[in-house]
């Protein structure tokens, strides 16, 4: 009899652990609407962000730089700035928060995979938050300006660009600066795309101009431009778009520019002004004031290093408004 009982008990905990087991890995993963939502917290664990949450919202941390979101909402925000739009919005069940996977691939560039009722990363690495958020006007000018601002180094290192001529001043990637200004200040045309997409007066009312951007940059391209796209560049012209974005399609637009500027000069100009020490990229700040390449390079460097400068220095000055 003895024997029988401790065998149903040995049974029945063999049972209750994998319900458990089962419990957990669920937690781990769901499927809403087709959109693969990751536990927020065990998804943080495995990337080493710190991760806190109340009962409408979470923060994901590291270094002192947190990243917030909303239960309810897609929005990834920082200070109180839009800076990343999900998928899907985040969710909570049973005490448990989720997020979708494309946020932990997409945006912070750490895909994680489902295997044996697990989570774990693809390929493991060292995650920084530097390489993903954008920064503070303030914060950069802070690091700028002051040696001893927190965390400067790091900073500097992720907003700025290479630089022509050994030139001192900071060339900066506007894109990992948050743009604060009001949306108020800008084209009523911003807020009549807004409220076509569903957004309130209310909500449009609090939007920076660094908001709707980064609203923007989720939406699906209209038919217009993926005729236009289809249309005038010939290796888009067989590809899918239904699913690209408006990030995508300047994504696309920014490298193609890219490739349209190298190949306006040739071999020759490229290697006199390499050896003058200026990037191809910032020939675009000389053609505003020299409008050709060979009144470019007719000119002193002294001169086009101080014209390089002062665009340089604009974009430091950009901040303080």
């Amino acid at each position: 009899m003895k024997k029988t009982i401790s065998l149903f008990i040995v049974i029945l905990l063999v049972a209750l652990c994998g319900c458990w087991a089962n419990t957990g890995s669920r937690q781990n993963l769901k499927i809403i609407n087709g959109i693969s939502m990751i536990s927020a917290k065990k998804g943080c664990a495995l990337i080493g962000l710190e991760y806190s949450e109340n009962d409408n919202s979470i923060e994901l941390t590291q270094d002192k730089i947190s990243l917030d979101i909303n239960i309810g909402s897609p929005f990834i925000y920082r200070d109180k700035y839009i800076i990343y739009v999900m998928d899907s919005p985040a969710f909570k069940e049973s005490n448990v928060t989720y997020l979708p996977a494309s946020f932990f691939s997409n945006y912070l560039g750490e895909p994680i995979k489902f295997e044996n009722h697990q989570l774990s990363l693809l390929e493991k690495k060292e995650f920084s938050i530097y390489d993903i958020v954008k920064f503070l006007p303030e914060e950069v000018l802070g690091a700028i300006n002051d040696a001893n601002y927190p965390n400067r180094d790091k900073i500097l290192h992720a907003v700025e660009l290479p630089r022509s001529m050994n030139i001192s001043i900071p060339k900066l990637n506007l894109e990992k600066i948050v743009a604060t200004a009001p949306l108020s200040d800008f084209s009523s045309v911003f807020k009549s795309e807004l409220l076509q997409h569903g957004y309130s007066e209310k909500e449009i009312s609090d939007f920076t101009y660094g908001d709707y951007k980064t609203i923007e940059s989720s939406w699906n391209l209209s038919d217009q431009i993926i005729t236009f796209l289809k249309l005038n560049y010939s290796d888009l012209k067989d590809k899918d778009l239904s699913k690209w974005t408006y990030g995508d399609y300047e994504k696309y637009l920014t490298a193609q520019d890219k490739k349209g500027l190298e190949s306006r000069f040739s071999e020759a100009q490229k290697t006199k002004l390499s050896q003058k020490g200026i990037l191809l990229e910032d020939v675009f700040y000389l053609f505003k004031d020299f409008y050709q390449i060979e009144v470019i390079l007719a000119q002193p460097d002294n001169v086009l290093k101080e014209d390089i400068e002062a665009y340089y220095q604009f974009s430091i000055d950009s901040l303080k408004k």
